[in-house]
């Protein structure tokens, strides 16, 4: 398991932050927000997950 920090995005503006441990960038913003993520496209509302580990983003919008 990997540790994610998950911040729900407005634009460009992070209005909320969590942090999960999960296998999976995906399944962290899912287990955070509870919903259905897909990747991003141009969305104003979003997912930025960040891998903790390797620091590598991961940007997702809600299905």
């Amino acid at each position: 398991m990997n540790s994610y920090t998950v911040e729900t995005m407005l634009g460009t503006d992070a209005v909320s932050i969590a942090y999960a441990r999960t296998n999976s960038p995906k399944e962290a913003a899912e287990w955070v927000t509870g919903r259905n993520v897909q990747d991003r496209r141009d969305e104003a509302q979003w997912v930025r997950v960040t891998d903790d580990t390797n620091r590598v983003i991961y940007k997702f919008a809600y299905k």
